[in-house]
């Protein structure tokens, strides 16, 4: 991309147009650019920020509407020529708008070109302005609604009908949604101020150009441009009198094609230098090999849409690839209690802790999802944040508002129970999360306290724990745990990183049971599995298995029953 700008800007100026005998013909054309290249903060295929910017839309601005009207006010001209003289041409392979002007006067036409590009970027930032309003404020109305009908259920729930308990699931579920739309509020409220979403790259430069080109410039203005009409722009017919004679001159289009082959050449090279040095690991036997764990699952990559909605796709969507993956750690968790020769006869809940090396490895992920494949084979799961620093699991579960306080308070305030909008699956919180001045220590002693407390009401606690190599407080919870899930990002975590910590849970005796592979591609016979299977099979399939009951529903029944003494 970038060899094919250098070689599209470095053009030199137009050819000396000079008729057969070498003289100058009629009056001297000129065709000024303005360059606007989209914002380096912005992509045409993300929608992260709230808004996008369409390059042909832009383009067909430069003439049409608001722009030209501008323009002819502030330069003081009739908006006819105005319209005349002016050309915006999308870029779409460099992500930029060419506005271009015409005349015969060299100076004037880079005042117009300059004139229309910052007109362009006022009047882009005004709609940009006026759609991020528009979405804030439908947004608004729905928490208007939202909380007028909660209000509604509250007045009725006081009053005590008979159906009290389908107002309560009713409130429960107005209130996930005004917490799912709040959340989408504060988002927007965070998002920075709308803007035309280009920028300039550089102002006009006049170039000399023949009378064919400034003929063929007029004729597209007034047939309308290529991406406009969907026609390809008519060839000129050649003319049987003699024509002025351009002298040679380099192709812009031959140079941008040079650059770009040299461009491409330089970006293979780059990239083969930039893989001999990455060790980041990205498939299964690398993973085995650098830690010596066993992988004991791989965790397909999530849609975008999934990872921004924090999503739980084993309780959303229960035949995916991501939900039967799930079930195979959950699988292995059913081997290691009751596979063996002699099966684990337990009379507390299974302690499991869920970990990684770095943040954002998808270790909060995997905890949200396990609980859910658990819950679906019929265990009570507790699920305990020992991420105090940065608390996430609760965005996944959705905690409802009904809590129960524990025998036990934490630092900066009572730790309670919360149910979620999972069956079976409770969250504590409450454990230093609010409190900034909390010692890690007295953090750690409580959630230590909180699983020995708890082990007796649950069949599986999930510990979700703060990253491995950024602090202490996982190894300290080791001696409350039975065994330890380690969690793996394809094409994130490096070797050195995996090796080091591999290396630190031997020495402290940690009982691995195995790496959970997130984010994994290197799954073809998978993909084949599930090629051709769409969502709406998936739906059917989902409300064919209602019932909750998989494969591996036996093995986990006979833990739970160890569990509970029965």
């Amino acid at each position: 991309m970038l060899g094919v700008v250098a070689g599209w800007l470095s053009v030199p100026g137009a050819a000396k147009v000079t008729t057969p005998g070498g003289q100058p013909v009629g009056p001297t054309y000129y065709r000024a650019t303005h360059i606007l290249i989209l914002d380096q903060m912005e992509s045409p295929d993300d929608s992260s920020s709230g808004q996008s910017v369409n390059l042909s839309q832009a383009a067909y601005l430069v003439n049409t509407g608001e722009v030209p009207k501008r323009v002819a006010k502030k330069l003081g001209i009739p908006v006819a020529d105005v319209q005349s003289s002016l050309l915006g041409l999308p870029r779409t392979q460099v992500n930029s708008v060419e506005v271009q002007a015409v005349g015969t006067d060299q100076a004037e036409t880079v005042k117009l070109a300059d004139s229309a590009a910052a007109e362009l970027l006022v009047v882009l930032a005004d709609q940009a302005r006026h759609d991020a309003d528009t979405a804030r404020d439908r947004v608004i109305t729905r928490l208007d609604e939202l909380n007028a009908k909660i209000s509604a259920l509250n007045d009725q729930i006081a009053a005590d009908p008979p159906d009290r308990l389908q107002l309560e699931a009713q409130q429960r579920s107005l209130t996930n949604q005004y917490s799912l739309v709040y959340e989408q509020f504060s988002q927007m409220a965070n998002r920075p101020e709308a803007t035309a979403g280009l920028t300039s790259l550089e102002g006009a430069k006049a170039i000399q150009i023949s009378k064919s080109e400034y003929q063929d410039t007029l004729d597209t203005i007034r047939n309308g441009a290529g991406y406009v009409t969907g026609e390809q722009s008519p060839v000129a017919q050649v003319e049987s009198a003699p024509r002025p004679v351009e002298e040679p001159a380099a192709s812009r289009s031959s140079r941008a094609l040079t650059g770009g082959v040299l461009g491409l050449f330089l970006g293979i090279a780059l990239a083969l230098v930039l893989d001999r040095f990455d060790n980041r690991l990205r498939r299964r036997a690398d993973i085995e090999s650098v830690s010596g764990m066993n992988v004991i699952a791989e965790i397909p990559p999530l849609s975008r849409r999934e990872q921004q909605s924090l999503e739980v796709v084993a309780h959303t969507q229960h035949r995916s690839r991501a939900a039967e993956a799930y079930r195979v750690v959950r699988g292995a968790i059913v081997f290691a209690e009751t596979g063996g020769s002699e099966p684990v006869q337990r009379n507390e809940a299974l302690v499991l802790m869920v970990t990684s090396g770095n943040p954002a490895e998808g270790k909060t992920t995997v905890t949200a999802n396990l609980a859910a494949v658990l819950a679906e084979g019929g265990l009570d799961v507790l699920v305990v944040n020992c991420d105090f620093r940065r608390p996430r699991v609760h965005k996944f579960l959705h905690p409802t508002d009904d809590r129960e306080p524990l025998l036990v308070a934490g630092p900066g305030g009572t730790v309670t129970l919360t149910d979620t909008q999972i069956d079976r699956v409770r969250l504590v919180t409450g454990v230093g999360e609010d409190d900034p001045n909390a010692n890690p220590l007295d953090v750690v002693a409580m959630q230590r306290k909180i699983v020995e407390t708890a082990k007796k009401r649950y069949d599986v606690i999930l510990l979700d724990t703060a990253p491995f190599l950024t602090t202490n407080d996982a190894s300290e919870l080791l001696p409350v745990t039975d065994h330890v899930l380690f969690v793996v990002r394809s094409g994130k975590t490096r070797a050195d990183a995996l090796a080091y910590c591999s290396e630190v849970l031997e020495r402290l005796g940690a009982p691995v049971l195995g790496v959970v592979a997130n984010d994994s591609r290197d799954q073809q016979a998978a993909q084949y599995y599930y090629y051709g299977y769409t969502n709406d099979d998936r739906k059917r399939g989902d409300q064919d298995d209602s019932s909750g009951s998989p494969a591996d529903v036996r093995p986990l029944t006979r833990i739970r029953s160890a569990a509970s003494g029965r």
